[in-house]
């Protein structure tokens, strides 16, 4: 079931809110978990029902390895075994379904082996509810959390609102809100807040998100049939889909976190104005925040720390230490962060190029410490990385959205075409009613909304709207001062937000960018 759909928004909400209430107001709490995961499963369910049995097995495997670490480390006995048991567990259940066709067509051209598989069709949000359980794991054998039993497990992985694409949260984040003295207390205030959030993410995908796809998928479209891509188009394709898939995740993830505050539930933050970011480091700090934390907490950190040791026992110098224990990991997990959105050469690539992007990054930063040391950036110099930033941006996300690499290249050809500015006057429309209908008086539009107005955390920073909120009220803070209040002024914008939202799902009701990763 999508969040962007009628029956999702009119039936399913409802329902599953007026469910949620009843049974804390009745007093009973103990069935709350059960309601929330039946709830969840018939969410689930509407996608493809065979694939919920997978779902709830992975659940309780996952739950059984949980246990099984848990009593390990009580023991005082090692729990590396059971760890890499359940971590291997969960990585081969991801390969086989999603990346099993990948290698087999790979392999099949490289050796003409005729390995044939039938089509296996990928589960929804196996990547995500994945993660999140392989940090559970890690999470138990680091003492972290403890189990809390089956209901409250499954609630945690299946939790709806967060199911499909994140974000990624933690147990020891979310469960204990259950628990609160004050859950259900505030329900008018979760409500509103939580609608409010919700409502601009909604408008986020239908008006801006699905907006841009109908300027860029036309472009990519004309790339993959072969025709030959010209300067504006390419340009075209790529600022509008990097919108695009903004809008569309941050949208997503908007609206999840709505729909969490709804039920008096904060979900942590997956998204800080990366578009507003100085370098590529910060693009990532603030973009799918919840999958960068999953990184350097689960891959960056058990992997440079022990490079780290090995590098200062064999002496090595300044720059043999940042290559191997810096720069290559980064490279080799972006490569691997980059296969995990998706089995194509495509997303590996897309990976690389972030993976580059990131260690040059982390290069210059070193090289240039001592020399900015006690100085402030000049204005043109943060103006320069930011664009550089951007363009860097731009250019992977025709990658990402690309079908085949030849296409991904046609588009950047595109772009390239320096020798059409001449003729440019004579593409442009004619009359100032005709450029306003153009994707470049669109993307001018988004481009002032993106770099002047408050994101949705900001927006609604007076309410706490999501988990960790403080370390992130001072960052970036917008060029308009709004924040959103409680009286009616800011009910008719709630109000109109949403109903623009709801009208443009009639318009073209389309998946969300992430749902199939």
């Amino acid at each position: 079931m999508l969040f962007n759909s009628a029956p999702f928004v009119f039936l399913f909400l409802p329902l599953a809110l007026a469910g949620y209430y009843l049974i804390l107001w009745l007093g009973f709490q103990r069935w709350l978990f059960v309601f929330l995961v039946v709830a969840s499963l018939a969410f689930y369910s509407v996608w493809n029902p065979p694939y919920v049995l997978l779902l709830l097995a992975s659940v309780l495997a996952n739950y059984l390895f949980g246990l099984w670490i848990e009593r390990r480390r009580d023991r005082e006995a090692r729990t590396g075994l059971a760890l890499a048991l359940g971590i291997a567990a969960n990585l081969a259940v991801l390969g086989w379904y999603k990346y099993a066709d990948f290698f087999a067509a790979n392999i099949n051209a490289l050796t003409g082996a005729g390995i044939t598989l039938e089509k296996i069709i990928l589960p929804l949000a196996i990547s995500f509810y994945t993660f999140q359980q392989i940090a559970y794991l890690t999470d138990v054998a680091r003492g972290e959390v403890s189990s809390g039993g089956i209901a409250r497990y499954t609630t945690f992985v299946i939790f709806f609102p967060q199911l499909i694409a994140g974000p990624i949260v933690h147990y020891r984040e979310m469960m204990p809100q259950f628990f609160g003295r004050n859950l259900g207390r505030f329900w008018r205030a979760d409500i509103t807040i939580g609608l409010t959030i919700f409502a601009i993410g909604l408008f986020k995908k239908t008006v801006i998100a699905d907006t841009a796809a109908g300027f860029s998928t036309p472009v990519f479209d004309a790339a993959h049939a072969g025709a030959a891509i010209g300067l504006l188009a390419g340009w075209k394709a790529a600022v509008c889909y990097t919108f695009q898939l903004y809008f569309d995740f941050s949208g997503y993830s908007d609206m999840a976190v709505g729909l969490g505050r709804m039920f008096g539930i904060r979900l942590p933050p997956n998204f800080h104005s990366p578009l507003r970011a100085p370098n590529i480091a910060e693009y990532w700090r603030r973009w799918h925040m919840t999958l960068q934390q999953f990184i350097v907490a689960y891959m960056y950190q058990p992997l440079t720390l022990p490079l780290a040791r090995w590098s200062a026992r064999r002496g090595f110098g300044k720059w043999p230490t940042f290559w191997a224990t810096v720069a290559l990991p980064i490279f080799t997990i972006f490569v691997a962060i980059g296969l995990w959105h998706g089995a194509a050469w495509t997303f590996v690539l897309f990976g690389t190029m972030h993976g580059a992007y990131l260690a040059v990054n982390a290069f210059w930063q070193l090289w240039r410490k001592k020399a900015r040391r006690g100085r402030t950036p000049r204005a043109w110099h943060r103006a320069a990385a930011h664009a550089l930033t951007l363009l860097a941006v731009a250019a992977a996300n025709v990658m990402f959205r690309a079908e085949t690499v030849a296409d991904a290249v046609a588009v950047w050809r595109g772009m390239l075409r320096v020798s059409e500015i001449g003729s440019l006057p004579s593409v442009l429309p004619a009359s100032g009613a005709e450029l306003l209908s153009e994707p470049f008086a669109f993307a001018a539009l988004v481009t002032l909304i993106v770099a002047l107005m408050p994101n949705t955390q900001q927006l609604m920073g007076r309410y706490g709207p999501v988990i960790g909120w403080h370390r992130w009220r001072a960052v970036d803070p917008p060029a308009l001062k709004l924040l959103w209040r409680p009286t009616p002024p800011w009910a008719m914008f709630t109000g109109a937000v949403l109903f623009f939202a709801v009208i443009f799902i009639a318009r073209a009701q389309s998946e969300f960018i992430y749902f199939n990763f």
